[in-house]
Order: structure tokens, then sequence, then C-alpha cells
């Protein structure tokens, strides 16, 4: 029972300090020491079917017509009543989905840009495409890594999922386009699609065609079944950078560095109409649900928004500080959008004002290049040159604004506001929060 003396007493001491500095935590009855127990890490999480279960359970208690939804707490334990973006109640404020708290951020061992990033069809991973031509999943939920795959031999660029999500074609800087399985087996390569990278892919509403642009000036129109060009249109002076097939109609855009935005009859091959708006190369062009109205962002710092019925602008919008590499319509508001600059900054804008609602100075180190909402809304994916992806989530009562992952701020005056139209006059409020 007394203390151990000699030899034996180095030995145990030895292995506890050993084992205290792996954080190994010592047993109840003193002097033995389990490195079997390691601290725990604590990971963040983003559960979207637990706010979605507490909706359609309050749901059903309501009287026919009546939007549910209580005030939000301004404190923690608030968190609980947050419902998802497609909740009745956060209708009319587009403001309760300004992703602006960090989350995670996710690396690759071998480090190289992130060009490109889809969801997965139903939201359960997210898919990038790195400079190195390999795809990497990441878990849509607490966001860890999962598998990677070597899928082309050079950079990819683009990703596309047909609508009914049995399909995913992606490009790359070779101008090869290949076919995908959801389960991300290779269905067909073709060769030769285009003599320079392939920059976007968009395909029709039936999903039996598809269109591609590529550095090589031109907008292909292909047949899906057969792999086959339908028409080639280069009408475009300058390499096209984006390319975007309307949701419902036989209609496609292309934003180019001729700093044009044209548009095109995908069943003739021929110029619709030329859209003149900016004074350098369009980066993205982006139609938004209901095909209304397209948004247009350019290096010449700008965004700016086309009324589809008169080929005019509606606005525009001007807070970039550097070029606007990417932009992305909210998958469940219809009038909320964010945007990516070259020098890492994220906005977030609604359409009625021409100055961001909320935004992220220094979210990433480099441009970023995508964007990838989650089909529900509640979470915002962020791919850049600084070789990392990340995750960005709704703030919750008694978060701090300020994170590592950026200088969030949020403008609670909303700026001069557009003149009223179609997508209506909404607050900048949270419901609960003002």
């Amino acid at each position: 029972g007394g203390p151990v003396r000699g030899r034996g007493a180095g030995r145990v001491r030895g292995r506890a300090r050993a084992a205290g500095a792996a954080g190994a935590v010592p047993a109840r009855g003193g002097g033995e020491v389990d490195d079997r127990l390691q601290r725990a890490v604590n990971r963040r999480i983003v559960d979207h079917t637990g706010p979605t279960v507490v909706e359609r359970a309050g749901a059903a208690y309501l009287p026919p017509g009546e939007v549910g939804g209580r005030q939000v707490r301004p404190t923690p334990a608030g968190s609980l009543d947050i419902l998802p973006p497609s909740a009745a109640a956060y209708g009319p404020c587009p403001a309760s989905n300004f992703c602006t708290k960090f989350v995670h951020v996710s690396t690759n061992k071998i480090r190289c840009s992130v060009n490109t990033a889809t969801w997965t069809p139903g939201g359960r991973r997210l898919l990038t495409g790195c400079h190195s031509g390999e795809f990497t999943l990441w878990n849509g939920m607490c966001f860890n890594f999962e598998t990677i795959i070597q899928a082309h031999d050079k950079p990819l660029r683009s990703m596309a999922w047909s609508h009914n999500k049995a399909w995913l074609i992606t490009g790359d800087d070779g101008g090869i386009i290949q076919y995908w399985t959801p389960t991300l087996n290779k269905a067909k390569r073709l060769f030769d699609a285009h003599k320079e990278a392939v920059r976007g892919l968009s395909y029709a509403p039936t999903d039996l065609k598809f269109a591609s642009c590529s550095d090589d000036t031109t907008v292909k129109v292909w047949d899906f079944a057969s792999g086959k060009v339908s028409h080639a249109m280069n009408a475009h002076g300058g390499d096209v950078k984006s390319v975007e097939w309307h949701p419902s109609m036989s209609l496609v855009a292309s934003g180019s560095k001729d700093s044009l935005v044209k548009l095109w009859d995908p069943r003739q091959g021929r110029e619709l109409a030329t859209v003149y708006g900016h004074k350098n190369t369009v980066n993205c062009v982006r139609w938004n649900n209901r095909g209304d109205y397209l948004l247009s962002g350019s290096r010449d710092q700008v965004l700016k928004l086309f009324d589809l019925r008169t080929l005019r602008e509606v606005e525009t919008y001007r807070a970039q500080s550097k070029d606007v590499t990417s932009a992305q319509w909210h998958p469940v508001h219809e009038d909320m959008f964010v945007s990516s600059s070259s020098d890492g900054t994220l906005n977030f804008w609604v359409t009625r004002y021409n100055k961001p609602m909320a935004a992220i100075k220094g979210a990433h180190e480099s441009a970023i290049w995508g964007l990838a909402w989650h089909p529900v809304g509640h979470v915002l994916a962020s791919t850049s040159q600084d070789n990392t992806t990340k995750f960005w989530a709704r703030n919750r009562p008694g978060d701090m604004v300020r994170d590592k992952g950026g200088d969030a701020r949020l403008f609670s005056e909303p700026p001069r506001s557009a003149p009223p139209g179609k997508f209506g006059n909404h607050g900048g409020g949270i419901p609960g929060l003002g």
C-alpha cells in the first residue's frame, strides 16, 4: 500500500507524463493511466431534419390557410424555433436565410485550387471539382471528408446535374465532357467536345439536350443520348465564360469576354438578342427560378438584373471591390442571391435594394470560384483559389456575428430601393429578431 520506489516509480511516472501529453485521462483508482481514453473533440454540425420535423408537426394543428411559426427568442435556446427556409412563416422575409455564420473549412491533403462545387441529389454530400482533376465528396451534415476520385486528367472547370438528378456532366481544361451516374461511375466521355477549357454546362428543362461554352468562343447545344452536337454558335468575340439554359423555355443565355450577354435559340442555333450593359468580361449569367429575370456579373465589379420581357436593365448592384467571379440565386427565396469576388468577399442581396444586405469580408484568402446552395437553402458552400472549401450557415440567436471565417456584417437599414416590381416589398429583418 506504500509509495512505489526505485526503477518501478520512474517507469510509472514516465508512462503518466507520456499519457498526459497525449491527452489521456487517468483512471479513477489512481496510479494507473488508461491511454485508450481520449478527450472528446467538438465538431460543428448543421442538422436540417430537426427543424423540418418541428414545422410539420406544428402545421398539423393549424386551421387551413393559417401560417405557423413561433417568434424566435433572442437567446441561444431560440435556435430550436428556427424553421427551414421553405417554411411559410419565412416566405416574405428572405433575410432569414443570410448564411453569414462560418461553420467549417475543408481542405484536401493535396492542396490545389477548388474550381467548382455542386450538392448531390438530396443534399447529403457536397461534390467539389479540383485543379488536380479530382472529385472530393464532403459530408453535408458534419462536413468531414468521405472520398476522393480521379475524374479528369486536367483541371475540372464545370459541373451540372440533370433536372431529374439521374446524370451528372463535367467539363475540364482539355475540352473533354464526361457523363456520370449518381454513384459517380463513368458512363461516357466526349473527346474534343471543345478546343479549349469548358467553362459552363447547363441542361435543358427536358434533360434531352444540354448546352456548353468554352474559351474557344463557341456555345454548343448537344443531344444528350447520342453525345453529338446539334448546333455550334460562335457569334461571341471572345472566350465564353458562362452559359445557362432557361428553366422552362427553349432559350439559352451566355456571357463572354467581349463584355456581351447573348440570348440564343437552341432549336435553330441562331442568335436572338444581344444585351449591352457591362464594360468588361461577363463571368456569370443566371436565370432566376421562374425565368423572368437574368442576373449577370462581370469583371467591371458590377452585377446587373435584366427583365426578359423587355430586355432592359432593372437594377445595377455595385458593392464588389474586385471582379465578380460567381453568383447564385437562393433555391427557395425568389428575390435573394449571393455573389462572390476575386478578393474573397461574399455579398448577400435582395433584388429590391442596390446595396448588399449582408456581407462577409475576407471569407476566403483568394478568389472565390464556386458557390453552391444546399437544396434546402440553409447552408452555402464556397470554393476558392486558396485551396479550401468553406461552409456557411444561418446565424442563430446568441451567435457572434464576427467569426474566424471572415468579417460578417448585417445591414439593418436598407439603402435606396428600386421601384416596386414583381419581387414585391420585403423587409430586411429576421422574424422575432427585428
